[in-house]
């Protein structure tokens, strides 16, 4: 009895094992086949199909292959199965839907399940930034849809899908009021079909235009509206997600609704589709929680982790093969403040520098780049094909290769063997030159990436700040901006020149441009500079440079207030081996006669008393018609020699 027991326990164990195996067979297969169709590789898909465990998607598979049995359906099932997968590029769908999927000869009724082949398509293309291509594909939809009658109600529905891609595009081009009577036409189409999909649409898009019209109460009333819709549905619309994100937003912003942020947090993460969604939005609030939050405490639980970083790597390994580059970027951005919030300061920087990378990766991208790749899948496709047509013959190429390889390091070793040793040596002195060479150009090319890192993060800031309504927070963002714009000027500097070093006066010139176009104003500005023709390195410069720019700044915004004419004096000395004296002086008020530097609460003063430290000098004002600040500094030898 024990032993029939033991041997219906293995029996199960090893049906088990094989389903298992079958399942991710069949997997893999499809996976294949998927990537063949839309690369039109029609050979190798029906050499896959075969291998294919027999259903329902293999049969819409082979319909789908032969095309001319496929209908409208079938390619919408298979399309929608296929567009959120990250290993198949969206450009390929795009062009495969292309050239498959022509509009329908009937015209006695418009045909939805192209009608909604073609929605999907432009709104993905626009997603990704296609934005000419979407709007190619929109006339063509369009052009259909004109083929029918007016007064058909399908032709009315369909006729203000449309209309939302030109409403998107309005938006792009600032033209809101134009957009927003687009939305509220589709709105009222909507509502008069009872087209539920259609108002979640519209709902969507319109919540830009509120967010530009500052009408916060009413943004969260219409997403909310949306989200209730949604409850209506079969299925969540591909707005779903959105609609949330722009709720946990506007909640944060408004404060006070803890409670109902939570809520919406656990209805996206719940939901298998829309969970990865969640993962940016969860680092999000989590940075508005205090360190000790009992509420932040549980969700690092929930997440399995202890603190910020475990909850931060947790979420991007989660993610990263799973959201595009744009939502991706969006994990690690909010990973990098909420790390920050919590004290990760180093690991706060990896992510932001992530995050950077990531960025430029996203607005490089060209059409060439994608040819490329559509190439390179190709190339690589066919090869994994033509390795699995050839596994009966491995042993036989195994063998033939190791006696090529023997072959080829024979002959190798005979031809180094004869090579004379002053040919080697005039080798060796050539690839030193070129290694140089080489070196200098990598040296060059890394100050020009970080300076572009610089303009980016620049960039980011300015996106940022016009988001931002409160006065001094918007100033400390316009003062980062300018601080980071001090030290890519450094960098630019140094990609420009052959020695290595920043020629000062010529960069105190532009800094003061800069700064003089930044700060406007009616006063007249005489600006005197006296630098003796110097030069520094980088590990000088920047702090240097960041000095010049807080003090530049300070006085534009503080000395020529009420000043008809301005006074702006900088001077850069050598006062002894290696010592300078950097003084900036202005013809303003002056400071405060009680002005202590170390009490000091201007960030930029501040900044600027850490910084003379760190080029190991000190830091003096005084008033003397007018501030007058003095910076004793050591240049990077001086500073060697005392370490």
């Amino acid at each position: 009895m024990k032993k029939g027991l033991i041997t219906l326990l293995i029996g199960l164990y090893f049906s088990s094992i094989l389903n298992s195996q079958i399942k991710e067979s069949d997997s893999f297969y499809k996976s294949k086949i998927e990537s063949f169709i839309i690369m039109m590789q029609s050979d190798s898909t029906l050499n896959y199909i075969s291998r294919l465990k027999d259903g329902d998607y293999k049969k819409l598979l082979l319909k789908i292959v032969d095309t001319e049995n496929a209908t409208y359906k079938d390619y919408n099932i298979f399309l929608t199965e296929i567009s959120n997968k990250e290993e198949i590029n969206y450009n390929l769908i795009s062009n495969y839907i292309n050239d498959f999927v022509k509009p329908p000869l009937d015209r006695n009724k418009i045909n939805l399940d192209y009608t909604l082949i073609k929605q999907n398509q432009v709104t993905t293309l626009r997603n990704n930034g296609n934005l000419d291509e979407a709007t190619t594909q929109n006339k063509i939809l369009e052009d259909y849809i004109n083929k029918f009658s007016k007064t058909d109600k399908q032709y009315k529905i369909q006729k203000s899908y449309v209309s939302i891609h030109n409403a998107v595009m309005n938006f792009i081009q600032k033209d809101f009021n134009k957009g927003k009577e687009i939305l509220d036409n589709c709105l009222k189409i909507a509502r008069e079909y009872n087209d539920i999909p259609l108002e979640i649409a519209s709902f969507f898009y319109l919540s830009d235009f509120l967010v530009v019209e500052r009408k916060l109460d009413e943004f969260i009333d219409v997403n909310e509206r949306s989200l209730q819709l949604e409850k209506k549905q079969p299925s969540k619309t591909s707005y779903y997600a959105g609609t949330i994100g722009h709720l946990i937003n506007a909640y944060a912003f408004k404060g006070g609704y803890d409670k109902r942020v939570e809520q919406l947090l656990e209805e996206l993460y719940n939901d298998p589709i829309s969970q990865k969604d969640s993962y940016s939005l969860y680092a999000q609030y989590l940075s508005t929680l205090d360190l000790n939050s009992e509420t932040k405490k549980n969700i690092f639980k929930k997440f399995g982790s202890n603190n910020a970083l475990e909850f931060c790597e947790i979420i991007t390994e989660a993610s990263k093969n799973k959201l595009n580059d744009n939502d991706f970027y969006h994990v690690l951005s909010e990973s990098s403040k909420l790390l920050e919030k919590d004290n990760f300061y180093k690991e706060a920087i990896k992510y932001k520098d992530q995050a950077i990378v990531l960025t430029r990766k996203i607005y490089s991208e060209d059409l060439t780049k994608s040819l490329a790749n559509f190439k390179t899948q190709q190339a690589i496709k066919s090869k994994e094909v033509e390795i699995l047509n050839a596994k009966e013959r491995s042993n036989l190429y195994i063998i033939i290769g190791s006696l090529v390889t023997g072959l080829f390091l024979i002959s190798v070793f005979v031809i180094i063997k004869k090579r004379k040793q002053s040919k080697l040596l005039m080798i060796k002195n050539h690839q030193i030159n070129d290694a140089l060479k080489e070196k200098e150009l990598l040296i060059k090319e890394v100050h020009h990436r970080v300076k572009n890192n610089f303009q980016i993060v620049s960039s980011l800031l300015e996106l940022q700040s016009k988001d931002i309504e409160d006065e001094k927070a918007l100033a400390l963002a316009s003062e980062s901006q300018n601080r980071i714009k001090s030290m890519a000027l450094i960098h630019q500097k140094l990609y420009q020149n052959e020695n290595g070093l920043i020629d000062f006066d010529e960069y105190i010139r532009l800094l003061v441009k800069e700064i003089s176009i930044l700060y406007k104003s009616n006063t007249k500005i005489d600006t005197k500079i006296i630098t003796d023709d110097l030069f520094f390195d980088i590990d000088t410069a920047i702090p240097l440079g960041l000095i010049v720019n807080e003090l530049i700044t300070n006085a534009y915004k503080y000395a020529f207030v009420k000043h008809k004419k301005g006074q702006l004096n900088i001077a850069i000395n050598k006062v002894g081996d290696g010592n300078y004296k950097l003084e900036v002086s202005d013809n303003g008020s002056g400071l405060d006669n009680n002005f202590n530097i170390n009490k000091v609460k201007s960030l930029g003063l501040r900044l600027v008393n850490r910084l003379a430290k760190q080029l190991q000098g000190s830091f003096s004002f005084m008033n003397n018609n007018g501030a007058n600040f003095e910076i004793i500094f050591k240049d990077v030898h001086a500073r060697k020699r005392i370490n």
